[in-house]
C-alpha cells in the first residue's frame, strides 16, 4: 500500500495522473491533428441510395451544432459509413410485413449491435456525448487514439 508522501498515478474513476509535462506533451501532439478548415464529409461511392440519405440526414444535424467540427471529422467517414449502411439494412430488414423468420431475427439483432457500436464510436449517443463533455468541462484534450496506445 502507498505511503502518504506519495501520488497514486490513477484518481478514484480510475482516469491517469498526469504531469504538467505530460499534459503539455499530449497538448502539443493533439494540435497536429487539428485542422484549418473544417472538413467537407461526403458520402463514399459504394453506399447505397437510402444510406446515402441517412448520411445526408446525419451530416446536417452535426452541422446544427455550434462546434460540428468537435464531433465528427473527416477520418471519422467509414464508421459513420457503416452506421449508415446499417441502418438502412436494419431499416428494410424491419420493414418487411408479417413475421420475420429467426435467421431474419439474429441479423437484425446484428445489425443493431452494429448501428449501437458505430453510434458510440461517433458520438451520436447520449452517454457518448456525456463523456466528451466532462472531457472537454475537465480541460482534457480529446485522444484520438486512447490511452491503450499511450
Amino acid at each position: 500500500m502507498p505511503n502518504s508522501s506519495s501520488h497514486p498515478r490513477t484518481d478514484s474513476s480510475g482516469r491517469k495522473h498526469r504531469t504538467k509535462a505530460e499534459k503539455e506533451s499530449r497538448e502539443g501532439a493533439a494540435k497536429a491533428f487539428e485542422r484549418t478548415k473544417p472538413p467537407k464529409l461526403t458520402p463514399p461511392a459504394w453506399l447505397g441510395k437510402k444510406a446515402k440519405e441517412i448520411w445526408i440526414r446525419k451530416v446536417k444535424e452535426i452541422a446544427g451544432l455550434q462546434q460540428p467540427d468537435a464531433l465528427l471529422d473527416i477520418l471519422d467517414g467509414d464508421v459513420l459509413a457503416v452506421y449508415c449502411d446499417n441502418i438502412a439494412s436494419y431499416m428494410d430488414l424491419a420493414k418487411k410485413n408479417g413475421s420475420t423468420t429467426i435467421e431474419e431475427h439474429k441479423i437484425k439483432q446484428t445489425y443493431t449491435l452494429r448501428i449501437i457500436g458505430a453510434a458510440e464510436r461517433l458520438g451520436f449517443t447520449p452517454a457518448s456525448r456525456a463523456r466528451l463533455i466532462g472531457k472537454r468541462a475537465a480541460g482534457e484534450n480529446i485522444d484520438p487514439f486512447g490511452e491503450e496506445v499511450d
